[in-house]
């Protein structure tokens, strides 16, 4: 990994150690999402909302909010 990732730009609009926590967080809560809805299409075998799942016992239709304590903090993220 290069050593800097981030532009100086992307960087800038962070003024407070606060605003740097908000973001981390929001980063952190739709990475463990995708992660999550990615292992669910594995699991299944297709994705979600695909026609696949139609008229099926195993039908993967909606979200609804989970909260996970990981060893950095507590988040929160819609999973199916």
């Amino acid at each position: 990994m290069p050593d800097e990732v981030l532009s100086k730009e992307f960087l800038c609009q962070f003024k407070t150690e606060a605003d740097v926590s908000k973001f981390l967080k929001q980063l952190h809560s739709q990475v463990l999402e995708k992660m999550l809805e990615s292992e669910m299409d594995a699991h299944w075998g297709y994705e979600k909302n695909s026609v696949a799942g139609n008229n099926s016992c195993d039908s993967r239709n909606g979200s609804y909010p989970k909260r996970s304590q990981t060893t950095w903090r507590i988040c929160h993220f819609h999973s199916t």
